[in-house]
């Protein structure tokens, strides 16, 4: 797996990846912890950086 950029915005970060050529997030908790790791199948890179800065801005959710 490897990490492809970071997006933070306040106390949230997520990072882009991609393992095999699948394309991904990981998003973390405001105490940096990991809380998902997403992977998209059949979607482009920009797909997984669109999901992180979702999540950063607040738009995307994730464990509500």
């Amino acid at each position: 797996m490897q990490e492809l950029s970071t997006y933070m915005s306040g106390n949230l970060r997520a990072d882009t990846i991609v393992d095999k050529g699948v394309f991904g997030a990981r998003f973390y908790d405001p105490e940096g912890v990991i809380i998902a790791t997403e992977f998209y199948k059949g979607h482009s890179e920009a797909y997984a950086e669109d999901a992180a800065e979702n999540y950063v801005f607040g738009i995307k959710k994730i464990g509500v």
